[in-house]
């Protein structure tokens, strides 16, 4: 009998093909599912320190311009051109518009984290708090609004009378006055241009829902 195990006894323990391929196969696969779990560990700390930059960046700030008119002359408005009205039953720094009036006539307000409004050409700038906790721009402490009746940059046909008051535009020159509508052309055709007093006629607010931002207002 030959010394240590026969060779059918080492056959036992000694691997078949078939095993050897299985097992480098499940190497193979920790292997790869490692290097995937590592490739998604950094994308997410990429992503991580990315997000923060995208999200930090600045609403613009509420922004007050002089725009001419035609009809009305210098006028006060926001960047894109909208026309701002006060109301005549508003006192400084105090709003009466809330409510169904908040959602016609749009308070103006500080964009997120502004401080003071900016002016192109304008002075007497300020803000103040609303009820709600907006912050409400104003000019020589008027509370400014945007209508929801003019529907392009330049248009001006707020200046009426409602439920809620008299609606002025703004002359910055004057803005606690009424402005004056120009008319160009004098009688009999002799030209020249002269200047008058805004229609009275009552009109209705109109109908039409308009939905604001939280706040019952918004920032340009």
């Amino acid at each position: 009998m030959s010394e240590g195990l026969s060779q059918r006894e080492q056959s036992k323990y000694r691997p078949s093909k078939g095993k050897s391929i299985a097992l480098i196969s499940k190497a193979a696969l920790l292997s790869t599912g490692a290097s995937i779990a590592l490739v998604t560990s950094g994308l997410a700390l990429l992503s991580a320190s990315v997000l923060p930059l995208a999200s930090s960046a600045s609403p613009s700030p509420t922004t007050i311009a002089v725009s001419h008119n035609a009809t009305w002359g210098a006028t006060l408005v926001l960047r894109n051109g909208d026309t701002l009205y006060r109301l005549s039953t508003d006192s400084k720094d105090h709003s009466r518009c809330t409510g169904t009036c908040a959602t016609i006539w749009i308070p103006v307000l500080l964009a997120p984290g502004q401080k003071v409004p900016v002016g192109v050409g304008v002075k007497g700038l300020g803000s103040f708090t609303r009820a709600n906790g907006a912050h409400q721009v104003t000019v020589d402490g008027l509370p400014l609004y945007r209508f929801t009746g003019d529907k392009g940059a330049g248009e001006v046909t707020g200046n009426v009378k409602d439920t809620w008051g008299r609606w002025w535009s703004i002359n910055p020159s004057h803005p606690t006055i009424a402005p004056t509508m120009i008319k160009v052309g004098g009688s009999g055709g002799s030209g020249g241009t002269t200047t008058t007093s805004p229609p009275t006629t009552t009109t209705p607010p109109p109908t039409t829902t308009t939905t604001t931002p939280p706040g019952g207002g918004i920032a340009y």
